[in-house]
C-alpha cells in the first residue's frame, strides 16, 4: 500500500467487508443455536471448532492437473 497510496481506500474498504462478512456468520450462528435451542429443549455443550478447515483444488500453471491443498 505504502508503494501505492491509491490503494489505501479500497484496501479499507476489503477489511469493512471482511469485518460485515464475520458478523453476518456470527449472526448466523446464533440464528442456528436458537432454533436448535427452540427445537432439542437445550444448549449445544460442544466448543464450536474455530478456525478453517476448507479444501480447495488449485491448478499448476503450465499444466491441466490439480492439487488438493489442505488449508489449516
Amino acid at each position: 500500500m505504502m508503494e501505492d497510496p491509491r490503494n489505501i481506500s479500497f484496501c479499507i474498504h476489503l477489511m469493512f467487508c471482511a469485518k460485515n462478512i464475520e458478523r453476518i456468520g456470527d449472526h448466523a450462528t446464533n440464528i442456528a443455536e436458537t432454533v436448535f435451542y427452540m427445537i432439542e429443549g437445550q444448549q449445544i455443550l460442544d466448543k464450536r471448532p474455530k478456525g478453517d478447515m476448507t479444501t480447495f483444488a488449485t491448478t499448476v500453471p503450465g499444466t491441466e492437473s490439480f492439487q488438493r491443498r489442505d488449508v489449516a
